[in-house]
């Protein structure tokens, strides 16, 4: 895989903390943006983005990608507190309880790219 640059956006009132499968941590408090850069060797990365209230997790969703598919899940929960959308080297995506939301084509990030994701209250 090609590197991949992962811009992430919240514009929630709870704080993000991302954790990427290749040991990768980063937070954004709420109305905050950061971003993760992923070389060429990390493969089949899933990024568990979690959202805190006081100190307490009330939400998991995550944002995946490897050369044989990739997709996000805005955290699927029976009361709708947070919406998601972005792109995927240039392909939207966009979810408000939705659960998960693969994308089309299943080899889009195979070179690798960019993402954006932008988390807002539902």
């Amino acid at each position: 895989m090609g590197p991949v640059t992962f811009n992430i956006h919240n514009q929630t009132k709870y704080d993000l903390r991302v954790q990427s499968s290749n040991g990768a941590t980063v937070e954004a408090v709420a109305g905050a943006s950061t971003s993760l850069g992923f070389g060429p060797g990390d493969t089949n990365i899933t990024n568990a983005m979690r959202l805190y209230q006081d100190g307490i997790c009330i939400l998991q969703g995550s944002v995946a990608w490897s050369a044989g598919g990739s997709g996000a899940d805005d955290g699927w929960t029976t009361s709708n507190i947070i919406c998601m959308s972005g792109e995927m080297n240039g392909e939207g995506f966009s979810g408000c309880n939705e659960g998960w939301v693969e994308m089309q084509p299943y080899n889009l990030m195979a070179n690798g790219g960019e993402i954006s994701v932008t988390y807002t209250n539902a």
